[in-house]
């Protein structure tokens, strides 16, 4: 730990992730919510890619709306409603880009599925305009817009921006 880590105060704080509440009895005030999530809480998704909030790797909800887990201190998370891909909200996008190849090597799929999800809760048709738009935060090398767009279409097939009226889960 650097010297000027040890200056800075430790907090205890609870984190609501995916419907479930966790207890982080240390966490460094600088210390990133992605950070907490992939170290404390030992998850696999959201990615860590650039932690400057540039590649959209580490993409979860936070009370609804997108957010760079990066750029988010974990202090400001607590007691608000934390999403990240391995929700079941995002499960019908998660098979929709599988199923459209739209994330060939499948680093970019957590942040993918949680980026279509929110598209089609905001919109309920989109374009091809509006998606390359809408996704155009992510950085992917190994697959082209017009597999994001196909999986869009699918996601859009399995209702997701139906399901936005629904309630996420009862505890919410």
């Amino acid at each position: 730990m650097s010297e000027s880590a040890v200056e800075w105060p430790a907090v205890g704080l609870t984190l609501r992730v995916d419907g479930h509440e966790y207890p982080v009895p240390q966490v460094w005030i600088g210390d990133s919510l992605l950070a907490v999530l992939r170290e404390r809480l030992d998850l696999d998704e959201p990615r860590d890619g650039c932690g400057v909030g540039e590649c959209g790797s580490c993409l979860v909800t936070l009370d609804g709306r997108l957010a760079a887990a990066c750029l988010v201190p974990a202090v400001a998370a607590a007691d608000r409603d934390v999403r990240t891909p391995q929700d079941a909200a995002f499960e019908a996008a998660r098979e929709a880009v599988a199923a459209s190849g739209a994330s060939p090597c499948g680093f970019c799929a957590p942040a993918l599925t949680v980026a279509i999800t929110d598209l089609l809760r905001r919109m309920a048709d989109p374009g091809p305009a509006a998606v390359r738009e809408a996704l155009a935060g992510l950085v992917c090398r190994c697959a082209e817009s017009g597999r994001w767009i196909e999986a869009v279409a699918r996601a859009k097939e399995a209702g997701i921006a139906d399901a936005a009226a629904e309630p996420e889960d009862a505890a919410s």
